[in-house]
């Protein structure tokens, strides 16, 4: 009996002491899973981190892109030099316009003798000249004699220069006048043709400008969006990757965790009976 309880007791004592070296390397092994797949979790990140850098490095504007954006740019400066030619057109278009109703009145004005019409039409027609704009010289656009006509004004003179009340003065005002209706209708014309031609030039600029507006952002677009699809395709191999890491380090706990009940169950088999069972007759 004695024999055997020390046997018993002895194969106990080394079962507690094979237990508890099992349990330290158990934890031993997990610390180390642990630490190793932190390591690779950091590994990974930081390969995913670079590869994000990358695909923004490679998706900065292409060649193609910036020399469309330069051509964009000259195009807007363009576009806005000739909608101020349209413009200043237009406005001596309708100055000019007026202008030549203030002859008719000036012409109406001789017919009837009547000076002091004749003087309100030509100070209306003098204020007229001065709201004409000079505009800057294009090979687009004849020389519409604009500038003559602000330097020299219409070459009529006042009612009293002319004595409108006679015959004589009647005829040299009527002189005149023909003269400068002659001058400012062909400086009404050409103008209307440059108008036309700043407006057709303006046309063409903005439909160039909008083509390659639309060329540049279609080229942006697909240029972002093949990033951000290749950004998520790393990023779902990361996840993929760590996961798996994840399974791997699940499974090694797993293996540890077997092995501590496989010997917790055979401490449990080799330890001294409980008092008052048949098995401690054999204690």
């Amino acid at each position: 009996m004695s024999g055997s309880g020390s046997y018993i007791y002895a194969t106990s004592t080394t079962t507690n002491i094979m237990s508890v070296l099992t349990q330290t390397s158990l934890d031993a092994a997990t610390a180390l899973a642990s630490q190793r797949f932190q390591l690779v979790q950091t590994q990974m990140q930081n390969q995913y981190n670079t590869k994000v850098a990358a695909l923004q490095a490679e998706s900065k504007p292409t060649s193609s892109e910036n020399f469309l954006q330069v051509e964009i740019s000259g195009l807007g400066n363009q576009k806005s030099t000739f909608s101020t030619f349209q413009s200043q057109f237009g406005s001596n278009v309708n100055i000019l316009g007026d202008l030549s109703t203030q002859i008719v009145a000036l012409q109406n004005a001789v017919q009837s003798g009547n000076a002091a019409a004749f003087d309100g039409a030509l100070g209306t027609a003098t204020a007229d000249i001065s709201y004409l704009t000079v505009v800057n010289s294009n090979p687009a656009f004849q020389p519409d004699g604009v500038t003559q006509l602000k330097a020299n004004g219409l070459g009529v003179k006042s009612s009293s220069s002319y004595d409108l009340s006679t015959p004589a003065g009647q005829a040299a005002a009527l002189a005149d006048l023909n003269t400068a209706s002659q001058t400012v209708g062909q400086i009404a014309v050409t103008t209307n043709i440059n108008h036309s031609i700043a407006g057709s030039q303006l046309t063409a600029l903005t439909s160039q400008y909008s083509m390659l507006n639309n060329q540049l952002q279609n080229d942006q677009f697909s240029r972002q969006a093949q990033a951000t699809t290749d950004a998520l395709a790393a990023k779902n191999k990361l996840n993929t990757q760590l996961h798996l890491a994840e399974l791997q380090f699940t499974n090694t706990q797993s293996a540890a965790k077997s092995l501590e009940n496989q010997q917790n169950n055979l401490q449990s088999v080799l330890a001294a009976p409980a008092p008052g069972t048949i098995f401690a007759l054999f204690a």
